[in-house]
Formats: structure tokens, sequence, C-alpha cells
């Protein structure tokens, strides 16, 4: 992205991204606004391609120098609300919370309840945001969110206090160099390694939008192969001005499962860490792996266990309301101080009770 003038930002357009509609080659680059965002940004004449005002249908061409002038709104459209937080560390800078299962971290399609940035607005007064600077995306509905959480997912989140916290720790959320994320996750079915690695590239499902798909890493690269031949194609003239899909939409994903402890030869507790951080990666990954999230109802059936289980335990996990993976430990480096910090979270009641009538099942 190069630098622009105060208040534009530059995408040039790329060989992966060539045939596509203007506004969702705009949605895949300018990560955090939304397509309708940025379609009435286009609407208002405020986007340009090669100099000339665009339009929301039009494909993008090889080459082509796309400007966006933001179009910058009040600091923060949100009203704080007054919640309970449960606050694990706070100083000037940054503050340190256990999320709790239920709640949205920001304001998204379909949510009406308030959601954590609310409630710390309420309790900071403000927090930190990304800063308009040239050739940065400015993103104004999510004050100190530097990573988040799914609403039915619990554990440590960090958010910024100040600008600088949240440029500093939005860089080690995108470099992945100083950052240790783990989880615990009850999974169905008996893991059989000690620790099993999986990599692949998430993308949205395009038959299911709320969900991600996962592909593997062998099957991406003949993926890419044939885009490659496709783009060599049509820059010497054979498929004229053909749509072609873009892989910009496609993530790699990296996570390693560890096992804790098997019940019963049904039910496995892993620890998961993350060397990356998509959109549902755990949940995905899971399915991918065989071992699913125990009360996952967006990529998971209702579990039935065996009679070999008490009435109680079976009954428990069948009805479980969400998904049972939490956030237990972030390790960072402050952003002023520098200073390396971990923090745990707890596991939440309704998770830890599952856990402890499971406990009498444990093999491994």
């Amino acid at each position: 992205m190069a630098e622009q003038p105060q208040g534009l930002t530059l995408f040039p357009v790329d060989a992966a991204s060539v045939g596509q509609r203007l506004d969702v080659f705009l949605a895949t680059q300018a990560e955090g606004i939304s397509r309708s965002a940025l379609q009435k940004l286009i609407a208002a004449g405020a986007v340009t391609v090669n100099g000339a005002t665009a339009t929301a249908k039009q494909a993008t061409v090889l080459g082509d120098q796309v400007v966006v002038r933001w179009q910058q709104p009040p600091a923060s459209p949100l009203t704080p609300v007054a919640m309970p937080l449960q606050i694990l560390f706070e100083d000037d800078d940054l503050i340190v919370l256990d999320k709790p299962a239920g709640m949205c971290v920001h304001p998204g399609a379909g949510d009406t309840g308030p959601t954590l940035v609310q409630g710390l607005l309420y309790h900071c007064g403000r927090l930190g945001a990304a800063v308009v600077r040239a050739g940065q995306v400015p993103v104004w509905t999510r004050p100190g969110i530097v990573h988040r959480l799914d609403k039915d997912t619990t554990g440590v989140m960090v958010c910024a206090k100040t600008d600088r916290a949240h440029a500093a720790l939005s860089k080690q959320f995108q470099d992945k160099t100083t950052l240790l994320r783990e989880y615990l996750a009850l999974l169905d079915g008996a893991m059989l390694q000690a620790q099993l690695a999986h990599t692949s590239y998430l993308y949205r499902d395009p038959k299911r939008r709320l969900r991600f798909a996962s592909m593997s890493e062998p099957d991406f690269r003949r993926l890419q192969v044939g885009h490659d031949e496709l783009q060599a194609a049509q820059a010497t003239g054979l498929l004229g001005r053909r749509r072609i899909s873009s892989l910009s939409g496609y993530r790699r994903a990296q996570s390693l499962f560890t096992r804790e402890a098997v019940f019963g030869q049904r039910l496995t507790l892993a620890r998961v860490r993350l060397f990356t951080g998509r959109t549902h990666q755990i949940r995905v990954h899971a399915c991918d792996v065989g071992l699913p999230i125990i009360g996952d109802q967006l990529y998971h059936r209702r579990v039935q266990l065996p009679l070999t289980f008490a009435p109680q335990v079976r009954e428990l996990v069948a009805q479980a309301p969400r998904q049972m993976l939490h956030a237990q430990r972030l390790g960072l480096v402050h952003p002023v101080s520098g200073q390396s910090l971990v923090f745990e979270a707890p596991l939440p009641s309704d998770f830890a009770a599952i856990v402890a009538l499971l406990g009498s099942y444990q093999t491994k």
C-alpha cells in the first residue's frame, strides 16, 4: 500500500485481484471496513481508479491505481454502557479482560445488545484507535480493539487505551512474533497423538456465509498454479477481460493441538496454540483433524455420548449451549515499557463443570 496525502489510501491492483468487482476488491484490501460502507464511499465519488471516478460494479484491471478518500466520522459513534468487567490487568496504556460467553466484542450484523467495546468506553472514558495517516486504513467502530474473540468464546483479551498502545499492539498481532496465544478446547473424539500440528488456508464458505471453509496446503498450491496460468493467458489476450477469481480471500492458518486428557476414549481436553489468528481458526481446524469442538453449533452436530457415560454427563455435554473454547493464556510485550507479560484466565463455570464431571473417565 503506497503512501498518499493525508486521508487518502492507494490500493494497486495486482495479478491476484484482476477481474474483481471494485467493491469486492476493496473489501478484501481494507480490512475492518464493511463492503456496504465502501459502496457508500464509491457512490459519493470518494473512490477513483487511475484518476477517474469509479463505480462499484466495474472490474479491476492489472495495474489499476485505486485511491480511496476517507471520510472521517466522529471518534466513535458508540454509546458507552455500564457493565461488569472482569479485569485481569490495567494501566495507563492497556487493559486486559476475561471476556464472558455471550458477549460480542464490537458491533456487527444482527447484534442488538451492548458490546464489550461499549463497556470499555464507559470504564475507560476513551480508547485507543487507529491513527489516520497516509497509507493506513482507519477503523472507528472498534476503538481499543486489536484482536477479538468470538461471541461465545471466553477468556483473555487485551485492549488498547491509547493510540500509541493501539499501534504497537496491532503490530504485534500482525507480525505474530512476540505473542503467545493458548486456548483450551473440549473436543469430540479421542486424540491419539500427544501433539497434532495443522496448517491450511481458510476462506469464507460460499454456501454458508457465517462459516469458514478450509483448504489443504497442497490443494491451495494447485489452485495457485491454475490461477497463475489463467492470469498468464489473460495477459496474452487469450481470455480477453474474462473475470478470474481472486485468491486474496484465502488466509494461511497454523495451529498446534496438544493433548491434555482423554475421557472415556471419546472426548479430549486439548491445549491449542495459535501461530496465526484467523477468524474461527481453531473451530475450523478442529473439524479438519476430525475432532470438532463440543457445543459448536455452527460447525458440529449435537453430541450424544455412549451409555458408558453417566446420564448427568451425557445430558450436560449434549446440552452444551456454546462451543467449549477458552482463551486461557495470552503473552505479549507491553507497548510502552517493553516488558514481557503473560496473562491467564481460569475456565468459566460451564466449561469447568463439564471437565470436573469427566474427571473419573480420564484414561490418559
